[in-house]
């Protein structure tokens, strides 16, 4: 399922996604650019692209917060809303740049251009970190904070 929001409810999300998350209207995200906030992390897109098994479980975390219904932010600024079998976080060609996020706002996933997938929220973090023993080996070499 996927619909297209009105604008004015689509405009009132693209207002609190930018100051929750410092997403803005240059297209990029972290970590292509920078974020206000410390609970993010990008990882390589082909550690998570194409494995069923990851996205499965990214579905399933979102899934146990309770949330049926996610948005997701084109990089045209087109916004939509889908249900949570429709989450497929990975960067797509048709649709460029893409977001995703609850009307809560406690996450957010972003697939870029530049092969990566990010993730924000520290509930989400955790929780991938905990189902990928290996995560640390997969971050994306702009995401450099994990290093010394």
């Amino acid at each position: 399922m996927r619909t297209r929001l009105s604008q004015p409810f689509a405009n009132q999300l693209k207002r609190r996604i930018r100051t929750i998350w410092g997403v803005n209207d240059s297209y990029y995200w972290y970590p292509l650019s920078t974020s206000p906030r410390l609970d993010v992390i990008a990882f390589d897109s082909d550690y998570i692209e194409d494995v069923d098994q990851k996205i499965e479980e990214i579905r399933q975390w979102v899934w146990v917060q309770g949330t049926e219904l996610i948005f997701e932010l084109h990089e045209d600024r087109t916004l939509w809303q889908i249900d949570t079998a429709s989450l497929d976080p990975c960067y797509e060609g048709r649709y460029l740049e893409r977001y995703w996020f609850d009307q809560k706002m406690n996450w957010i996933i972003y697939a870029s251009h530049e092969s990566t997938i990010s993730f924000g929220g520290h509930g989400l973090i955790t929780s991938l970190q905990s189902y990928w023993s290996d995560w640390q080996e997969h971050l994306s070499d702009l995401d450099n904070r994990f290093f010394e």
